[in-house]
């Protein structure tokens, strides 16, 4: 009864059975661990694979001469088919007369110990073999002596064998200046149980080169012992480039700030350099009295949609931006010419950086209105020529009719009086080009300048039974330009196409767009057309090929055009027309 108690009770699988092999007793844990109840495994041989069989026996045989076997470690099938681990402990049972009789084996399932075992071996190789192939430098050090290195490590401190590392003392790798620190860091580390942070040293090879690197430590447990473990990547590559780059930046900061022209650097619209001389054009003191505040306070108010078009554009392209003129506002509020060119130099941060290089145009533009005078004097000695010319037929008349007035009656005086007339014409054409003229650009439509030109020469149109017809893509064409000087412009030419079709006909005018930055006008007429030998001509003073022209009006024409940046062309054929583009920049 007690032997009972004590088999259904233990948490082992416990059975007995004879020299033969034969179960005698099992208990309750027997029955769920191999899965046979009492009444099927009592009195037969419990069903083994033939190789645990052979086993089994000659544990018995082994028992029977009397040897002592205490735990083996097994592998034991169930009923399902399924394997379990287990330490087995045999223990003989004798008679009364100490003669062997039977066994008891106690079985303790160790199939999960077996499980978490085989995962930590598994686990350990893994790491294992991880640490040993890991492309990344390893070393572990104990009582400041080194007790591991990896294949990366020994190639980094340039060794061919572990032997050249192993045991050797970390002061050998360390700068003395380093090596003073380490106790203290060292000393922090086991307080803080914990790895450390990533930080830069030097290390010395053993050829006693130095290297840079980047090392984190961590404390572990190695054959037993609290050691450290340090991860270490070289840095020697990448320090020497950041040595190199920053000599560069330093190099091209000093360019930048040398520059003999005004440079401008600027982020998310806020400037974070200007150079001396970029300085100097604004009237500053130094560079931090414009460094954080906004670009666009240094430019003229009426620029700010070009400028904010350029600065969206800017960093979506690697190009760098065509100078563009402008209007730069100094310090004390003075407006200057300037045109500026834009590039995108950096554009890694999330505000890329952007540079302004800029052209003071105050020199130029004097130079160009000392040209402008120049050429208005030269101008004025060829009208002088022209005049003295023009007037001396005018005059002759005039001197002949006056002079048969004096014996005859005035039937002439009409005819003097178209002669005075031509004279007048003449002479104001000549006033025109000699006064100076101020241009103060605005934002126009040249479509409504156009359609105001075509209502008022439409009567002189009508005379000639001419048809002015306008075609356009878009309602409205916006430039900056002097509207009286465009309309100017158009009236000239109109009135030369009319006059070129003393038979009538048609005038054909379009407007369209072309890219981004011009607007064309072309005038198409079918006049009687311009020889191609006078074409090149057409243009110069007093070169005309109307009876009654001067050729100062195409003359005037193609300067307005050019002060407007624009530009005039002709293309004629004898016989079928001329056709005249110009062109404006929006």
């Amino acid at each position: 009864m007690l032997l009972n108690a004590f088999l259904n009770l233990t948490s082992d699988a416990v059975y007995v059975v004879d020299l033969n092999g034969i179960v005698l007793e099992a208990n309750k844990k027997f029955e769920e661990l191999h899965g046979w109840s009492r009444e099927e495994i009592v009195g037969k041989e419990i069903p083994l694979d033939p190789a645990v069989r052979v086993e089994s026996k000659q544990i018995l045989e082994r028992i029977r001469r009397g040897e002592q076997i205490t735990v083996l470690e097994a592998v034991k099938k169930t009923k399902q088919g399924t394997y379990f681990h287990t330490d087995v402990t045999i223990s003989p049972v004798h008679d009364e007369e100490g003669v062997l009789v039977a066994v008891i084996a106690i079985e303790r399932d160790t199939t999960e110990k077996k499980r978490a075992e085989d995962k930590l071996r598994e686990s350990e190789e893994r790491y294992r073999v991880l640490v040993e192939r890991s492309p990344e430098p390893i070393v572990v050090y104990r009582n400041y002596e080194i007790a591991f290195v990896n294949q990366a490590a020994l190639r980094l401190m340039g060794a061919d064998r572990q032997e050249q590392l192993l045991g050797q003392h970390v002061s050998r790798f360390l700068p003395a200046e380093e090596m003073v620190k380490l106790p203290t860091a060292l000393a922090e580390l086991m307080s803080g149980n914990a790895s450390s942070d990533r930080v830069e040293k030097h290390l010395i090879r053993l050829d006693g080169s130095l290297i840079y690197v980047e090392a984190t430590a961590v404390v572990i447990d190695f054959q037993g012992e609290t050691a450290v473990q340090l991860l270490i990547r070289d840095m020697t590559d990448r320090k020497r480039a950041e040595l190199e780059l920053a000599a560069k930046e330093k190099e091209f900061s000093r360019v930048i700030k040398l520059s003999p022209e005004p440079i401008i650097l600027h982020q998310a619209g806020m400037i974070t350099f200007v150079n001396d001389v970029g300085v100097k054009l604004l009237k500053g003191q130094s560079n931090q009295d414009f460094v954080g505040k906004p670009i666009v306070d240094f430019f003229c108010s009426s620029y700010l949609p070009i400028i904010v078009e350029r600065m969206t554009k800017v960093v979506q392209i690697d190009a760098m931006m065509d100078f563009i003129e402008m209007k730069l506002k100094r310090l004390d509020g003075e407006l200057v010419d300037i045109e500026v060119a834009s590039i995108c130099v950096n554009r890694t941060s999330a505000n890329p950086v952007v540079q302004l290089v800029i052209r003071d145009l105050s020199e130029r533009k004097r130079t160009e209105e000392m040209i402008r005078r120049s050429d208005r004097l030269s101008i004025a000695g060829e009208l002088a020529a022209g005049v003295a010319h023009e007037i001396r037929n005018p005059l002759t008349a005039l001197k002949g009719f006056l002079q048969l007035l004096q014996v005859q009656n005035t039937a002439y005086v009409d005819i003097m009086l178209m002669e005075i007339d031509r004279i007048s014409y003449i002479v104001n054409e000549f006033l025109g080009m000699a006064k100076p003229q101020v241009n103060h650009f605005i934002e126009c439509d040249i479509l409504t300048l156009m359609n105001s030109v075509i209502v008022f020469m439409n009567p002189q149109a009508l005379l000639f039974n001419v048809e002015m017809k306008l075609t356009t893509s878009s309602p409205e064409y916006f430039v900056p330009c002097e509207s009286n000087q465009i309309k100017q412009v158009y009236m000239n030419v109109l009135k030369n196409a009319i006059e070129s079709m003393p038979s009538g006909g048609s005038i054909e005018i379009s407007m369209e767009k072309i890219g981004e930055s011009m607007v064309l006008t072309r005038i198409v007429d079918q006049g009687v057309g311009i020889p191609e030998d006078r074409l090149e001509k057409i243009g110069e003073p007093f070169f005309s090929l109307k009876e009654q022209g001067t050729g100062l009006g195409l003359m005037v024409c193609r300067r307005i055009i050019e002060a407007h940046r624009g530009s005039l062309a002709i293309q004629s054929v004898v016989g079928e027309g001329t056709t005249i583009e110009i062109a404006l920049p929006i």
